[in-house]
């Protein structure tokens, strides 16, 4: 059997190219990539492979529709197009899901607004393999979906965008292809520390977070990929190191099937406050969410508060009356934080912070060569 090219490298100088800190979606493919491409890699988790935000989201493959209010075209271009790759390379984990936007008159976006977003989403994606939106007039949003409330319902539209039903399996395909490149994949190994100097880092010393073994590893560059741990990482430098991550809270409800369940995916505005959320077809149950709060807990323990709970089922007990859901309805509740790029020289809100990923190469801003941090992602 032929030795990997990235492996062959770390036999012949027992220096990795690439140590990557993280092993959620963003470090799993980060290390996949660069295995490929015949880098010598190890991947470090200090959990499971897609403990943290990985397996906390709505489960969506989207290119980010309201994204469009803050005018961020090339986030929108660059994550519908890779909604493309993944629907055309995982069709296994990956699938699409048609969303009904019901527009009310108390709707802070009326018509004409999201029409004109869901043309330029069109535009954006003109590669796609979905079908276009449609424009609904009301009778055909109630024919529909006949459970919504019919009081002052505008019209609405239907379009496409894609839902995998399980991250985790997909971060673990990105994970177990980086392994079958050469990569040496390790989780339950925390980053405890850096090696090298105040000018270089030279490498990291992991903990088994099982056995309580300690070793190092050493590396041209690392990655830290830690997603709302990685300035927690940064602080294993032991210097003055800026904070870098604003963490956004985000909780989901599953519930069974309930009276005049939607059909569709439901893409909506909260009344009470008129922030987006989801109601979404689930292994034959239903996902509600998601809650957007900054959040300043325990990264290790992030849980739902019943407050949020009792916010969420509100706001789809508005939009469908006979729902009727209490918090006994709900199966399960989950939490995950979402890391946001912080924003300097302004007002610091989840709503207006940037859902881009930004690389932090220290070298350039801080003079620190040998480490890079990957900040946000959708």
């Amino acid at each position: 059997m032929a030795v990997p090219q990235g492996r062959q490298n770390w036999l012949s100088s027992g220096i990795y190219d690439l140590i990557v800190i993280g092993g959620g979606i963003n470090g799993a493919g980060i290390a996949r990539d660069a295995a490929l491409r015949g880098m010598s890699v190890a991947l470090l988790e200090k959990n499971d492979w897609a403990s943290g935000t990985t397996q906390a989201p709505t489960r969506l493959i989207h290119g980010g529709l309201r994204y469009l209010e803050y005018l961020e075209f090339g986030l929108v271009f660059e994550s519908l197009q890779e909604r493309e790759i993944l629907l055309r390379n995982a069709p296994h984990l990956v699938h699409p899901l048609p969303f009904v936007i019901p527009i009310y008159e108390h709707s802070k976006r009326g018509v004409l607004l999201v029409n004109l977003g869901m043309i330029v989403y069109d535009m954006l994606s003109f590669n796609k393999s979905v079908p276009h939106y449609r424009w609904l007039n009301a009778q055909r949003v109630r024919q529909l979906e006949p459970g919504l409330e019919p009081h002052g319902l505008r019209g609405g539209v239907i379009y496409y965008d894609g839902q995998v039903d399980y991250p985790e399996r997909l971060c673990l395909a990105n994970v177990i292809a980086a392994r079958q490149a050469g990569a040496y994949v390790r989780n339950y190994s925390e980053v405890i520390g850096f090696l090298g100097t105040d000018r270089a880092v030279e490498g990291v010393r992991v903990r088994e977070t099982l056995s309580r073994k300690t070793y190092e590893l050493r590396a041209r560059l690392v990655v830290n990929a830690a997603g709302p741990w990685a300035d927690h990482v940064t602080q294993l430098l032991n210097r003055a190191e800026p904070r870098r991550v604003f963490r956004s809270k985000g909780t989901h409800l599953v519930v069974s099937t309930f009276n005049t369940a939607p059909h569709h995916a439901i893409y909506i505005e909260a009344q009470s406050d008129h922030r987006p959320y989801f109601v979404v077809p689930w292994v034959g149950k239903y996902l509600i969410g998601t809650t957007d709060d900054p959040y300043t807990g325990d990264m290790d323990d992030v849980r739902p508060l019943e407050a949020e709970a009792r916010y969420l089922l509100g706001e789809v007990n508005r939009v469908f009356p006979h729902a009727q859901l209490t918090t006994e309805d709900v199966e399960h509740a989950y939490a995950g934080v979402r890391a946001l790029p912080m924003a300097r020289g302004r007002e610091q809100t989840t709503a207006s912070l940037s859902r881009r990923s930004f690389i932090y190469d220290h070298e350039t801003e801080e003079g620190l060569r040998g480490l890079v941090s990957i900040i946000g992602g959708k």
